[in-house]
């Protein structure tokens, strides 16, 4: 049996948000639909052009916090923490869309920025989810919910992500008049991602053991 390396779960995290960063970017460069997490806060990128598409996601991410925190009535100190990864989060987003903006937009490319972005999306989320400390906020948002509601993650990150699609086909007709963001590629991971995740959460099960250097960060989780 090969043996499992262990990993400290604020480096998974890290590199967790570094992943899901570019391939939220590298899907954005395809244009052939964003990641169903980032739909609304593109559209409303491209409704409201003076705010960037980066700062757009940690406040969508305050919204999601506010609606769980609602549902649960249960604030935790950890999401003080989740809402400062959202906002680096964020920043990190503006970054990448400098650094792949000379990438060649041909077709055979963008639907490679597809399939990368799909693969390095789920083994980001399986890499945030499972580092036992204060997760960014969308994570948290379907983390805690899980419990809450126990269901499986996968079920639930499927109902997020169908749910944040129609939403944002609906804004986008409401505020731009025209479908904006929304492609093939959405629609076909509001679908998938949820198993997709549950894949990388297997393959990473084999090989890595998750555990938080700091014990503070991991009662922070709980």
């Amino acid at each position: 049996m090969k043996r499992k390396h262990t990993l400290p779960g604020e480096l998974t995290l890290l590199a967790g948000v570094m992943m899901i960063s570019f391939a939220i970017t590298l899907m954005v460069k395809a244009d052939l639909g964003v990641s169903t997490i980032s739909s609304l806060p593109y559209v409303l990128s491209i409704a409201f052009s003076q705010i960037s598409f980066g700062i757009w996601n940690p406040i969508f991410h305050i919204g999601l916090l506010i609606i769980l925190m609602a549902i649960t009535r249960r604030i935790k100190a950890g999401y003080a923490i989740s809402l400062m990864m959202s906002a680096a989060f964020g920043l990190v987003l503006d970054v990448f869309e400098r650094l792949l903006s000379p990438l060649p937009t041909d077709m055979q490319f963008r639907l490679l920025y597809v399939v990368i972005g799909y693969v390095a999306m789920c083994f980001a989320i399986s890499l945030m989810v499972n580092s036992k400390v204060p997760l960014m906020t969308v994570d948290a948002f379907i983390n805690d919910l899980t419990r809450h509601y126990h269901v499986t993650f996968r079920r639930l990150k499927t109902i997020f992500d169908i749910a944040c699609l129609i939403l944002s086909v609906a804004l986008s007709f409401l505020f731009v008049g025209e479908l904006v963001g929304i492609g093939i590629a959405t629609v076909v991971m509001a679908f998938i991602t949820g198993s997709g995740v549950h894949a990388a959460n297997r393959i990473l099960g084999r090989m890595i053991i998750i555990r938080p250097w700091s014990s503070t960060l991991a009662n922070m989780a709980r």
